[in-house]
């Protein structure tokens, strides 16, 4: 049944009233309205003020991506505004100009896929080998750091190049064309790589006076490229944001920057400089399916932190993991040896008061970057200053009689202790 509308009724419209206006108090109301006007006023420039002014303290320093493209989403610097003496929010604006042409200038350098006009990067270095080329001081510094600790994880390009689909894989499906444990013929290819990279005589990058180096390639191996598709030599992968997160660092502190401290996203860490104030390091481990808080490590002072997993812990590491159906997690810790993705255990820290992060990865990678794990191993890095930490049956085992660890993970039945094994 339809509703039935109510039968409307007209109403006629009241007369205009009219109201005369009081002229009594008038000037109490002028003065109460200028007051009016005036606390406004004061309320309004007060808050435009406070958008740029910045308090003195610990603040999180975000690199501009209104200036250009660069790697600050990849990086948090947290720095203590007004401790030099300084004023906070012209220290804030002059740190934050640094940092973002820091940001800006590694992003580039470091770049494996595109070229840009005003830098030299990796990309570039690939596409010109056999050639003398000027490289920033950055770029010459990280492949020094290489050449130093005789690493050749960088010329595992062709690797890198291809086997990081494997994290853009939609299903377990996809993995067969990418993953070598699942494609004999790609792990052969693999190995040969693997023993090309190996070879200074197939490849090496010179150093030269003044910043120039040379991508030295063999013509047996330019040949095998050709052959294979292959366009990308050299490539930091993994390693990248340990270089560019010590790059960082020194820039700052060149600018007289040192109270702070800088971080990636995946695992590596420096205090700029020698601090009065205590820090805490979060220890996780991996057991199953599930990450436990395990400990946290306590320190001061300067400190190079390298964290290495076999887990996702943001959403940004979905570029260098995959997880499949059955749990089993693909990394991007390719061995040089074989070009096949190992990790020896789930976790790994080292961290150094003397080195930075780069020349600690590449300490401390061949234990974790292998086969089997080696607590002997372990052991011999202490005599270097590099310090390990890891997780084994519940237990965190660390080489560094000094470490202070605190609120040990104790819930649901799971607890874990501490050991030392140091020598």
């Amino acid at each position: 049944m339809g509703r039935m509308a109510k039968e409307r009724t007209t109403s006629q419209p009241k007369p205009v009233e009219k109201f005369e206006l009081s002229e009594k108090h008038i000037g109490w109301r002028i003065l109460f309205f200028i007051l009016f006007v005036v606390i406004a006023a004061t309320a309004f420039a007060y808050g435009i003020n406070s958008l740029f002014t910045t308090e003195p303290g610990w603040q999180e320093i975000e690199a501009d991506a209104a200036a250009g493209v660069n790697c600050g989403n990849e990086f948090v610097l947290m720095y203590h505004l007004g401790i030099s003496g300084r004023d906070a929010t012209v220290e804030n604006k002059a740190l934050k100009i640094i940092y973002t042409d820091a940001c800006e200038l590694a992003y580039k350098l470091f770049h494996n896929k595109e070229t840009f006009d005003d830098v030299t990067n990796i990309c570039y270095i690939n596409q010109h080998p056999n050639e003398e080329i000027v490289v920033d001081d950055a770029l010459y510094q990280a492949f020094s750091i290489i050449q130093r600790n005789g690493d050749r994880r960088l010329y595992l390009g062709p690797v890198y190049d291809q086997y990081e689909e494997i994290f853009y894989c939609e299903d377990d499906t996809m993995l067969v064309n990418y993953d070598p444990l699942l494609n004999e013929e790609l792990a052969a290819e693999y190995a040969m790589i693997s023993d090309y990279a190996n070879n200074p005589q197939m490849i090496d990058i010179k150093l030269l006076d003044d910043n120039k180096i040379m991508l030295e390639v063999s013509k047996e191996y330019l040949a095998f490229a050709e052959e294979h598709y292959i366009t990308q030599y050299i490539d930091f992968f993994w390693m990248k944001n340990a270089f560019v997160t010590d790059y960082l660092a020194d820039t700052l502190i060149e600018n007289g920057y040192t109270a702070g401290t800088i971080s990636s996203y995946d695992g590596f860490s420096r205090n700029l400089g020698k601090m009065e104030e205590s820090f805490s390091f979060n220890i996780y481990d991996r057991m199953g399916q599930t990450i436990y808080p395990a400990a946290v490590m306590q320190y001061s002072g300067t400190r190079s932190i390298v964290y290495l997993r076999d887990y996702m812990m943001n959403n940004q590491d979905e570029e260098h993991y995959y997880v499949m159906e059955d749990g089993t997690i693909r990394t991007s810790y390719i061995d040089v040896n074989d070009g096949i993705a190992k990790t020896a255990t789930d976790n790994l820290y080292a961290y150094s008061e003397q080195l930075g992060c780069a020349e600690l990865l590449l300490k401390a990678a061949p234990v974790y970057v292998t086969d089997d794990f080696s607590e002997e191993a372990v052991k011999e890095l202490t005599a270097s200053g590099v310090y390990i930490i890891y997780c084994e049956d519940n237990t965190i085992k660390y080489n560094d009689a000094s470490l202070v660890l605190t609120d040990l993970f104790d819930e649901s039945g799971i607890t874990y202790k501490k050991a030392y094994v140091g020598k």
